[in-house]
C-alpha cells in the first residue's frame, strides 16, 4: 500500500505530461505544416497550370506562360484542339518542389487514360520564374 501511494503522484505527472505533449504536438505540427517550415508549399500558379494542362484550357496556359509571339500562341491553341478528348486524367499528385528567390520548381505525378483505354503514369516538372511557367519536362 505504501508503494502505491509513492508511485501514484508520479503516475499522475506522467499521464498529464503525455496529454500535454499530445496537445502541443497536435497544434505545433499543424502550424509547422501551415508555415511550410520543413518544405515548400505548392505554388498556386503551378497548380493552375497543371490543372489547365489536364483540362485542356489553352487560355489559362497562355496566361501562365511568359509573353510569346502570335505564332507560338496559335500553335499552342492548335495543339490543344488536336489533343482534345484523347486523354482522361485519372490522378494528380504533388510530389514536392524547391524555391530559390523567384525561381520555383514543382514536380507532379500524373496518371492518364488514353483514348484506347491504356493507362500511363508519368512525372512532370514545372519551372516557374515570377509565377510564369518557363519550362515543362
Amino acid at each position: 500500500m505504501g508503494i502505491l501511494r509513492a508511485v501514484s503522484p508520479w503516475a499522475l505527472v506522467f499521464v498529464l505530461g503525455g496529454l500535454l505533449s499530445f496537445v502541443v504536438v497536435a497544434l505545433g505540427g499543424g502550424l509547422l505544416e501551415e508555415k511550410a517550415v520543413f518544405g515548400v508549399k505548392e505554388s498556386t500558379a503551378a497548380r493552375r497550370y497543371i490543372l489547365s494542362l489536364l483540362q485542356n484550357e489553352p487560355e489559362t496556359l497562355i496566361a501562365l506562360s511568359p509573353r510569346s509571339d502570335v505564332v507560338s500562341r496559335a500553335v499552342q491553341y492548335a495543339q490543344a484542339k488536336e489533343a482534345e478528348g484523347q486523354i482522361t486524367p485519372m490522378s494528380l499528385t504533388y510530389i514536392g518542389g524547391r524555391t530559390a528567390g523567384s525561381l520555383n520548381v514543382h514536380i507532379y505525378a500524373i496518371e492518364i487514360r488514353a483514348a484506347n483505354g491504356q493507362r500511363q503514369f508519368f512525372p512532370l516538372a514545372l519551372t516557374l520564374i515570377e509565377g510564369k511557367v518557363v519550362r515543362r519536362e
